[in-house]
């Protein structure tokens, strides 16, 4: 892998995720209501951070959203965001639109299962839990808290049913919360 393709897909896009979700004080960059950061100000603290020139910190972060798997940013108007996994505060009641699959998934560690399967998923140090639209997905997320991931089923169509709010973000599904009796444990794939 050449060094323009690391420093652009993994680099600049986890920088990017920690500025846009966590930390965008640190560097000055001001989010709005919906956490949108003016493009021209993450590029100059890009640019500052990696020894690099504004242009070409503007051509890897927009390389950077269009790579990214996730989804996980957006750009419009001059203006760029994380669509989801915020712990600072911003508003998350927002949608890309599209149909919610009847069935998501969570990935987890072994050790917190019998916590959720009691008081359900809550979004911990985020703002909002995160549901993927596969097993596989959240397998992969999973690991990343456990080498050996517990994959949960969510009833998405019932929590629907009931009143409940699961938004579309790029590849990811949000809610606020995902209550016991909609979690079932995935017995594989």
């Amino acid at each position: 892998m050449n060094k323009d393709k690391i420093v652009s897909k993994y680099v600049i896009g986890k920088f990017l995720s920690g500025l846009l979700r966590h930390f965008p004080h640190k560097f000055g960059i001001k989010l709005d209501k919906f956490g949108w950061a003016d493009l021209d100000e993450v590029a100059k603290v890009i640019a500052t951070k990696y020894g690099i020139e504004k242009d070409e910190a503007m051509k890897l972060i927009e390389k950077t959203v269009k790579q990214d798997e996730k989804g996980r940013f957006e750009l419009k108007n001059g203006k760029i965001r994380a669509k989801y996994g915020h712990s600072v505060k911003v508003e998350t009641r927002w949608s890309d639109g599209g149909e919610i699959p009847k069935i998501l998934y969570h990935g987890t560690s072994r050790k917190a299962i019998q916590s959720i399967l009691k008081e359900g998923i809550l979004p911990m140090k985020r703002r909002e839990v995160h549901l993927s639209s596969t097993y596989s997905e959240a397998f992969e997320v999973g690991k990343r808290y456990d080498r050996y991931p517990v994959v949960l089923r969510v009833n998405a169509r019932k929590m629907i049913e009931n009143g409940y709010e699961i938004r579309k973000k790029g590849k990811v599904f949000t809610t606020d919360y995902v209550p016991p009796e909609y979690i079932d444990v995935e017995k594989g794939n």
